[in-house]
């Protein structure tokens, strides 16, 4: 099956590279560049096995590369303990549509897969190395201790300097208000302009969105209000030039290794 999704992102890719923003050229070192879920990219680990996105070999990667940031995704268990993962099950990654993470004990899904972390083993091995871009995947007002949970495991970072968390859905957020407004990103898919009005709206510190729709105006609209912005999914050097001399907070890219180590990773 295609996924449209990728496809159009690698068109995009390729076309907004005709875009003058893309001169001059920017040093990636000096860009905020995060790693989408890690840096799983046609990669493999020593024995042959695939690097999986949101799994501590994808974050080593960023970590060994000095990546500035990553994001992951976290879904609370049937026992209320967050764990890194993107989907509601486990089908897509590991072949287990069965296991459905708010159905499953934490005990049981790390017998099942151990490689799926838990939130406290990522903050422990890369807080404050690197920039943790945390995405709410589940509403507060259905997972209630949601916020508690994260509040205490977050205690040790600093809000802005170590973490921020983003969301699909700004609703999400809204049961994060003990942190600073500032760390709340609402993330756009095709529907920038609204989401760009709740952000206003709610208050929420920045808006991050596709590189193709979140439009030069709308930058300056987010900037005139005080926000901070990030761009994904970047996966071309010359989209990474295009992006940082628009003035963007925050790049984000699939394949972040190409980014950072062009000559190494094409």
């Amino acid at each position: 099956m295609v996924d449209w999704t990728d496809y159009l992102n690698n068109l995009a890719n390729q076309l907004w590279r005709l875009s003058p923003h893309c001169r001059p050229g920017v040093d990636p070192a000096e860009v905020r560049l995060v790693a989408h879920r890690g840096a799983y990219h046609n990669c493999r680990q020593n024995d042959g096995s695939t690097i999986l996105e949101n799994t501590l070999p994808a974050f080593d990667r960023c970590l060994v590369h000095q990546i500035w940031g990553i994001e992951l995704d976290i879904h609370l268990t049937l026992d209320g303990e967050p764990v890194v993962h993107h989907d509601p099950a486990c089908g897509r990654l590991f072949n287990r549509p069965d296991l459905v993470i708010a159905e499953t004990r934490f005990d049981d899904l790390r017998r099942a897969l151990p490689a799926i972390p838990h939130l406290q083993e990522v903050i422990s091995r890369y807080g404050k190395q690197l920039h943790l871009m945390i995405e709410v995947k589940e509403s507060w007002r259905q997972r209630p201790q949601l916020p508690s949970q994260l509040k205490a495991l977050l205690n040790e970072l600093e809000p802005d300097k170590h973490f921020h968390l983003l969301s699909l859905e700004p609703d999400h957020l809204e049961g994060f208000r003990f942190l600073p407004p500032s760390v709340l990103i609402d993330v756009a898919l095709t529907n920038t302009s609204q989401i760009v009005r709740q952000n206003l709206e709610l208050g929420h510190g920045a808006v991050a969105g596709s590189f193709a729709l979140l439009s030069t105006p709308l930058l300056q609209q987010l900037k005139h209000a005080g926000k901070q912005t990030g761009t994904g999914q970047v996966n071309h050097p010359d989209i990474l030039n295009r992006e940082a001399n628009r003035g963007v907070d925050w790049i984000f890219s699939d394949q972040p290794l190409r980014l950072q180590c062009p000559q190494k990773f094409r």
